[in-house]
Protein backbone atom coordinates (compact mmCIF):
# COMPACT_ATOMS: atom_id res chain seq x y z
CA UNK A 1 0.00 0.00 0.00
CA UNK A 2 1.47 3.35 -1.22
CA UNK A 3 1.90 5.96 0.97
CA UNK A 4 -0.73 8.19 -0.11
CA UNK A 5 -3.92 5.53 0.21
CA UNK A 6 -2.59 4.59 3.50
CA UNK A 7 -2.66 8.69 4.18
CA UNK A 8 -6.47 8.78 2.56
CA UNK A 9 -7.48 5.45 4.64
CA UNK A 10 -6.83 7.26 7.85
CA UNK A 11 -8.80 10.51 7.04
CA UNK A 12 -11.34 8.40 5.81
CA UNK A 13 -11.40 6.33 9.29
CA UNK A 14 -11.02 9.65 11.32
CA UNK A 15 -14.09 11.24 9.47
CA UNK A 16 -15.67 7.99 10.34
CA UNK A 17 -14.63 7.67 13.74
CA UNK A 18 -15.62 11.52 14.16
CA UNK A 19 -19.11 11.12 12.63
CA UNK A 20 -19.69 8.78 14.82
CA UNK A 21 -18.49 10.25 18.14
CA UNK A 22 -20.52 12.92 17.45
CA UNK A 23 -23.64 10.77 17.05
CA UNK A 24 -22.68 8.79 20.06
CA UNK A 25 -22.63 11.72 22.25
CA UNK A 26 -25.74 13.29 20.70
CA UNK A 27 -27.61 10.70 21.84
CA UNK A 28 -25.86 10.68 25.08
CA UNK A 29 -27.42 14.29 25.38
CA UNK A 30 -30.62 13.19 24.45
CA UNK A 31 -30.59 10.21 26.77
CA UNK A 32 -29.03 12.40 29.76
CA UNK A 33 -31.68 15.66 29.00
CA UNK A 34 -35.12 12.82 29.11
CA UNK A 35 -33.73 11.12 32.15
CA UNK A 36 -32.85 14.62 34.12
CA UNK A 37 -36.16 16.30 33.03
CA UNK A 38 -38.54 13.15 33.91
CA UNK A 39 -36.85 13.11 37.38
CA UNK A 40 -37.39 16.68 38.20
CA UNK A 41 -40.86 17.15 36.72
CA UNK A 42 -41.46 14.45 39.08
CA UNK A 43 -40.44 16.53 42.16
CA UNK A 44 -36.97 14.51 42.95
CA UNK A 45 -34.64 17.67 43.48
CA UNK A 46 -31.95 16.47 45.38
CA UNK A 47 -28.46 16.73 43.12
CA UNK A 48 -27.44 13.24 43.80
CA UNK A 49 -30.30 11.90 42.28
CA UNK A 50 -30.04 13.61 39.08
CA UNK A 51 -26.18 12.65 39.30
CA UNK A 52 -27.09 9.24 38.90
CA UNK A 53 -29.65 10.46 35.71
CA UNK A 54 -26.75 10.88 33.99
CA UNK A 55 -25.19 7.76 34.61
CA UNK A 56 -28.08 6.18 34.34
CA UNK A 57 -28.41 7.75 30.76
CA UNK A 58 -25.31 6.08 29.66
CA UNK A 59 -27.08 2.12 29.41
CA UNK A 60 -28.98 3.05 26.38
CA UNK A 61 -26.04 4.60 24.38
CA UNK A 62 -24.04 1.82 25.63
CA UNK A 63 -26.38 -1.21 24.36
CA UNK A 64 -26.55 -0.04 20.98
CA UNK A 65 -22.47 0.62 20.89
CA UNK A 66 -22.25 -3.20 21.45
CA UNK A 67 -24.79 -4.33 19.74
CA UNK A 68 -23.44 -5.67 16.32
CA UNK A 69 -26.52 -5.73 15.05
CA UNK A 70 -27.12 -2.02 15.04
CA UNK A 71 -26.66 -0.07 12.23
CA UNK A 72 -26.07 3.35 13.85
CA UNK A 73 -23.61 2.81 16.50
CA UNK A 74 -23.11 -1.04 16.10
CA UNK A 75 -19.52 -2.54 15.89
CA UNK A 76 -18.70 -3.12 12.37
CA UNK A 77 -16.39 -5.07 10.71
CA UNK A 78 -12.98 -3.74 9.26
CA UNK A 79 -13.03 -2.44 5.66
CA UNK A 80 -10.57 -5.12 4.19
CA UNK A 81 -13.81 -7.57 5.42
CA UNK A 82 -16.66 -5.63 3.75
CA UNK A 83 -14.06 -5.25 0.22
CA UNK A 84 -13.79 -9.04 0.81
CA UNK A 85 -17.10 -9.53 1.04
CA UNK A 86 -18.67 -7.44 -1.96
CA UNK A 87 -15.67 -8.96 -4.41
CA UNK A 88 -17.16 -12.84 -3.53
CA UNK A 89 -20.78 -11.35 -3.91
CA UNK A 90 -22.60 -12.40 -6.41
CA UNK A 91 -25.70 -10.78 -7.95
CA UNK A 92 -29.00 -12.28 -7.65
CA UNK A 93 -31.91 -11.84 -10.29
CA UNK A 94 -35.25 -10.93 -9.40
CA UNK A 95 -37.82 -13.40 -9.98
CA UNK A 96 -40.07 -12.30 -13.38
CA UNK A 97 -43.92 -12.13 -12.15
CA UNK A 98 -45.71 -13.99 -14.46
CA UNK A 99 -49.02 -12.14 -15.62
CA UNK A 100 -52.04 -13.79 -16.58
CA UNK A 101 -54.00 -12.79 -19.87
CA UNK A 102 -57.31 -10.74 -19.19
CA UNK A 103 -60.29 -12.38 -20.65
Amino acid sequence: MSLSRSFQKQKITRRIMSNTLKALLASYGRSVLAGAATLYLAGVTDPLDLLWSLVAAFAPVAIRYINPNDPAFGRLPSADKVATAVKSAKPKKAPVKKTTAKK
